[in-house]
């Protein structure tokens, strides 16, 4: 089975930084701050990680419990996993050279400072010096080289190849013609330099967001069997504020702190990972059973039980959206105009207005709500149209209504929509799609499965019609590693295999654009052609809300992350 990150409940987090990856993006252009070396924030940091809280204040228990919504599959792997569950447990375990802070600027993690070539083709990471990783041995440059080189190993299965496509080597590497990546160089013990063969607008937050793993543990199993690997997958080792020390399926993770953490041994001594039931996960909240909880569906009567019993939540707009994917690659539907069709046909902001209680916007195109890369003017809103749809869906040749039904060559149009469990917003979503499509006759079958089931069944075998999932999408807007038509065959995130020339080309432009401005200009008009050609229908991005013990101190939450400096937080009396 190809192995890829998957999206939040989409996918993926933070990291992920492709993304996911992966939303509303940087407005500063990063890459382009030559020599930037962050001395005075690195001293900052490091200035701050020894801070304690009083001991007095402390409640008897640091034992975080967090509630998510379905057991994770296992591939405790940065550069493996597939879902947002793994995703969570690799979180607290595997760190990356820089983290993203919630001002949305970079900060050191395993690198202490970093430096970029006039040129923007040079990449110098300094690393820290005194990171050990959580079975004692040390880490150095060599193991930033491994991560990095075998996401383009020939043996690699995983989608993440174009974070990396643009380093010197990278494809040589891939194709078998090189026995390394030229541009990935170990300068000395903790430094590391990669070097472009173009520029590449995204390259630092590519290249420092993916977590690094162990060197003297994963060399010793071929590429191609790391996905068979389960016993090292189910025991990882990382250098991060928390140590791994059991999975028990369908019911937790465990992680004990790291004594040895290099910003610090944090104050919480543990943390689950706690699978519950949205539907009692507020009587749990409120019984203190769990500690804190993702809340996917808002709704104001369950916000002011919450403030009643003294429940925090914290609302944080979507990085990301939901979406329906349409399997371009079948002839009924690889017509825009059938596509377009459907965009019209579903009653998006009937959605937001109905099942979110007006806590989401209606997505439009590939891009966050609140991202510089969306277009604010010039773009189809596609606003609920049934007898627009059936205009469009009469033009396509092969279709044809006989009555109220639509038929396909002939046959009556039958389709199957499969989406998953764990995001109750999407859940009350498919039963609306049934029911708009049927009044454009469309017959459509809901077929509801696990995540990771709908993954295998959508991702690694491209067995599908219509399916419902959504992207966390990472700060940079570049849609190269969703979107190219590079990545439609299996092991790729172009999932639906939408295929456009112009499409690639305006992905490739923005890509080696660092002009902020023109960027931008470049994106606008390519979410504007994504979104003429509609390869699957943009649904919403949500409101979502964090919901948490009031006795949980140092939460900052932002859309990129719930857990920034964790080793910090901690339960007062």
């Amino acid at each position: 089975m190809k192995k890829r990150v998957l999206i939040f409940s989409v996918v993926a987090a933070l990291l992920l930084s492709m993304a996911f990856t992966g939303c509303g993006k940087n407005n500063n252009n990063e890459t382009s701050n030559k020599g930037n070396t962050k001395q005075e924030e690195t001293k900052k940091n490091d200035s701050k990680k020894d801070e304690k809280k009083d001991d007095s204040k402390l409640a008897d228990s640091q034992v975080l419990r967090y509630a998510i919504w379905s057991s994770p599959p296992g591939v405790f792997h940065p550069t493996m996993y597939e879902d947002e569950y793994d995703s969570n447990v690799t979180a607290f375990i595997f760190e990356g050279l820089l983290e993203v802070n919630p001002e949305l600027k970079y900060e050191p993690m395993l690198a202490e400072s970093y430096d970029i070539s006039d040129d923007n083709l040079q990449f110098t990471f300094h690393l820290k010096k005194n990171v050990k990783w959580h079975d004692g041995e040390p880490f150095t440059a060599e193991d930033v080289q491994f991560t990095y080189e075998t996401i383009c190993h020939p043996d690699y299965s995983g989608p993440r190849f174009s974070d990396f496509s643009s380093i010197v080597g990278a494809q040589e590497y891939k194709d078998g013609n090189a026995d390394h990546v030229s541009g990935i160089e170990v300068v000395d013990k903790h430094t590391i330099k990669i070097t472009l063969k173009e520029v590449s607008a995204p390259a630092l937050s590519d290249l420092s967001g993916y977590g690094i793993i162990p060197k003297h543990i994963w060399s010793k199993i071929p590429v191609k069997e790391w996905d068979k690997a389960t016993e090292t997958l189910r025991n990882p080792i990382g250098t991060g504020p928390f140590k791994f020390a059991k999975f028990e399926p369908d019911q937790y993770v465990e992680f004990v702190r790291n004594e040895e953490y290099h910003r610090g041994a944090p104050i919480l001594e543990k943390i689950f990972l706690q699978v519950a039931n949205q539907d009692t996960v507020q009587a749990q909240l409120i019984a203190g059973e769990i500690d804190f909880a993702p809340i996917s569906k808002m709704n104001k009567d369950d916000l002011a039980y919450y403030k009643e019993n003294n429940i925090v939540v914290e609302e944080v707009t979507d990085r990301g959206y939901q979406y329906m994917g349409i399997n371009n690659r079948l002839e009924k539907f690889s017509d825009k105009r059938f596509r377009q069709a459907l965009a019209y046909a579903i009653n998006r902001q009937g959605m937001v207005d109905g099942i979110m209680e007006g806590y989401g916007v209606v997505a439009y195109a590939p891009f966050a709500s609140f991202s510089w890369a969306l277009p604010k003017d010039n773009i189809n809103k596609y606003e609920y149209n049934p007898e627009k749809a059936k205009e469009l869906i009469a033009q396509v040749p092969g279709y044809e209504y006989k009555g109220d039904t639509l038929y396909w060559k002939g046959e009556p149009l039958k389709v199957t929509l499969k989406y998953p469990t764990g995001n109750k917003v999407r859940e009350a979503s498919a039963p609306l799609i049934q029911q708009n499509l049927k009044a454009i006759g469309i017959d459509v079958e809901l077929l509801i499965m696990e995540f990771g089931t709908l993954v295998e069944q959508t991702f690694d075998t491209h067995e599908f019609d219509f399916y419902l999932m959504g992207w966390g999408l990472s700060i940079d807007p570049n849609p190269e590693g969703i979107w190219h038509s590079s990545l439609v065959e299996l092991g790729g995130w172009n999932v639906s295999g939408f295929v456009n020339a112009k499409s690639d080309e305006l992905i490739q432009e923005g890509k080696v654009t660092l002009d902020q401005a023109k960027r931008e200009e470049i994106y606008n008009e390519w979410a504007r052609l994504v979104n003429d050609e509609m390869p699957t229908v943009f649904l919403y991005s949500m409101v979502e809300g964090r919901a948490y013990n009031p006795k949980l101190k140092g939460l900052q939450i932002f859309p990129y992350g719930n857990w920034y400096n964790i080793h910090k937080l901690y339960f007062e009396k």
